[in-house]
């Protein structure tokens, strides 16, 4: 099952951590997979290259794929990770058994 966490403090977004894999197909032809790796991605650098928020994201050796928030987020990286957060709750909406979305305020 892929994972996505998304870290909430007083509100406003701090961290999104994915983790896992499907398992609904073999590898390479893992459609969930592939889906919720383009929208991670695509959101992770967009935040980078279109907003001047303090970032970093990195992909650890045991697979942990993660963007790190400094400070406030800006209204346009809130509204990239929301739009990220849609669009992985959309998949997830017919893929349950391979997709987890969890919001955490802390």
């Amino acid at each position: 099952m892929v994972s996505v966490i998304f870290y909430k403090k007083n509100n406003s977004y701090y961290r999104v951590e994915c983790f896992g894999h499907a398992g609904d197909a073999p590898a390479g032809e893992n459609i969930v997979c592939a889906a919720v790796s383009a929208l991670v991605i695509n959101c992770f650098n967009s935040v980078e290259k279109f907003t001047d928020d303090f970032v970093s994201s990195e992909t650890s050796k045991d697979g942990i794929t993660s963007l790190q928030l400094k400070d406030n987020c800006s209204n346009d990286a809130t509204l990239l990770v929301k739009s990220l957060e849609f669009g992985l709750k959309e998949i997830s909406r017919d893929n349950r058994q391979y997709l987890k979305i969890s919001v955490k305020e802390v």
